[in-house]
């Protein structure tokens, strides 16, 4: 679930502050044509971070959004023992 977004974020994900509640992981990631969640999770979780090759996901309007690099990260809690959230961060992004 997204909680936050920049108006770029907003845009790309062709969405508004409302309803990124409704954006999962998932479906960010494991639309692209050489990212799978299921094997970049764990690197994440170990390194703390995984720097994604250009690849593609959907926006909310299920138009092709494509992206020279992507890069995930863990967000920790407050409380510094667990994770809060991933987030994600889209270089030279654009509609194909």
């Amino acid at each position: 679930m997204c909680i936050y977004a920049n108006h770029a974020g907003l845009n790309m994900l062709e969405t508004t502050i409302d309803n990124l509640q409704w954006i999962t992981t998932y479906s960010l990631l494991d639309g692209s044509n050489n990212v799978r969640l299921d094997v970049v999770l764990p690197i994440i979780m170990q390194q703390g971070y995984a720097i994604l090759p250009p690849g593609y996901c959907l926006s909310l309007m299920n138009r092709r959004v494509s992206y020279e690099q992507a890069m995930v990260w863990v967000v920790q809690a407050p409380d510094g023992g667990s994770v809060h959230c991933l987030a994600l961060a889209f270089i030279n992004w654009s509609f194909i």
